[in-house]
């Protein structure tokens, strides 16, 4: 049975969800070891033994003192490289590699219950909150060993999960607006999805907010502080949804986090409730995560309607003219709308000369696309398209693209030359002298 999987984890929880080939996703349940969809983010090492619990057992050995516990491992993945445990310092990437790796050989187990058969994970997306850029630059440490292969595996944030999932929804819920709050933390998070329908394929953003005059305490000093702070909290909440919703056409709001939980926001729900649909839960993300691992997997003509222009989309299109059997062709290297962090590419390739390379660089905002030349030092003299090269473009981040260019030889008429030459360019400012 081939499976893609939605992996969604933030300071207090992680969610796993499922889902096989024209399939809704569907976040997992782990009966047989007491858990919920919400694991939690925790791990703990049993004193004097190298043995760790992991979720809501490694939390209930730690209050009662039978080990170490580590708590809201992803926020503390951003926070600090090490922790020290009975005096061995132990590092937080490693810490997240042990907790990815449990929970994913339990998601095994129960897949393989379920279906009665050998499970195999196609492709697996990691989406998270907070997102830190740790978690790229140690890639290779959280996914070491995992029971899915490393290139298999992708990263994504929130915003890019939360797309995923609306353009999986009907059709009536795809207004020109839809909206997102998360009380998943303590502080509330909005989301504003934003569709331009007016374009083929419909351009879509996401605006991010911390709405850091909202705040849900997980406890309260008392019952009688806890009802007269949701009381003021759900005022705050109405208010901020007028202000969300005023002047716009919002078809839609999502309402996801444990903090929702309960009927504190009675008042808010008259705002939030007014001629849109309202939707409550809180395993979008992990779903939206599903519904991309899917769309890398599988043909999915409903995302092949839209396009996201997220913080991390690569807004250029660049190529190079190379000889290919005899003829001229443009050869697309690095793809607009994809994520700046996965846009990498190499190829092989016949010059007319050894003097310079053209790379054509196409903005996808009507900019109009323009040439960057790189000139190449002296190369020996060789006969009309002797040359064979090589050529590696990488992007650093939104703008910054790495290239790299080598000589191949040419079989065992010219040996590869023993140099490299590098070049650092910066999109879209050529373009706009």
């Amino acid at each position: 049975m081939d499976i893609v999987i939605g992996y969604d984890i933030n300071e207090y929880y992680a969610q796993i969800s499922y889902a096989a080939e024209g399939a809704e996703p569907e976040t997992l349940q782990f009966p047989s070891r007491k858990e919920s969809g919400n694991i939690e983010t925790a791990l703990c090492k049993r004193a004097g033994v190298n043995q760790w619990f992991c979720g809501k057992e490694a939390v209930k050995k730690g209050v009662s003192g039978e080990g170490y516990l580590v708590e809201h491992l992803w926020r503390l993945l951003g926070e600090q490289e090490t922790v020290i445990i009975e005096k061995t310092e132990y590092r937080v990437t490693k810490l997240c590699n042990l907790f990815l790796a449990r929970t994913l050989q339990w998601t095994l187990q129960r897949l393989e219950e379920m279906y009665e058969e050998p499970v195999h994970i196609r492709a697996m997306v990691l989406t998270a909150e907070p997102w830190c850029e740790r978690a790229r630059e140690c890639a290779h440490e959280l996914t070491e060993g995992l029971p899915i292969e490393a290139e298999r595996i992708f990263l994504q944030s929130h915003e890019d999960s939360l797309f995923s999932y609306l353009v999986h929804q009907p059709q009536r819920l795809l207004g020109y607006e839809s909206g997102v709050f998360d009380l998943t933390g303590e502080t509330l998070i909005s989301y504003r999805i934003v569709m331009n329908h007016k374009t083929r394929p419909v351009v879509t953003t996401v605006e991010k907010e911390y709405v850091t005059g909202i705040v849900k305490k997980k406890h309260y000093a008392s019952i009688r502080e806890h009802d007269r702070k949701l009381e003021e909290l759900d005022l705050l909440l109405k208010a901020y949804a007028e202000q969300f919703t005023k002047g716009r056409i919002v078809t839609a709001l999502y309402l996801i986090g444990e903090g929702f939980g309960g009927e504190w926001y009675k008042e808010s729900l008259k705002v939030l409730c007014r001629n849109r649909k309202v939707f409550a839960g809180n395993n979008l993300f992990g779903k939206g995560a599903c519904y991309s691992a899917g769309m890398r997997v599988w043909q999915d003509e409903a995302a092949q309607q839209f396009i996201f222009f997220g913080k991390d989309m690569l807004r250029y299109n660049v190529g190079i003219a190379m000889w290919r059997d005899g003829q001229e062709e443009y050869v697309p290297l690095l793809d607009a709308g994809t994520n700046w962090y996965e846009a990498k590419a190499e190829t092989v390739f016949m010059m007319e000369d050894a003097e310079t390379i053209e790379l054509l660089i196409t903005p996808i905002d009507g900019s109009g696309a323009y040439k960057e030349t790189l000139c190449l030092p002296t190369m020996p003299e060789r006969p009309f398209r002797s040359f064979r090269m090589s050529l590696t473009a990488e992007m650093q981040d939104g703008t910054n693209l790495f290239v790299c260019v080598k000589d191949e030889g040419f079989g065992e008429i010219y040996d590869k030359l023993p140099i490299g030459m590098t070049y650092d360019l910066v999109l879209g400012e050529k373009g706009k002298q």
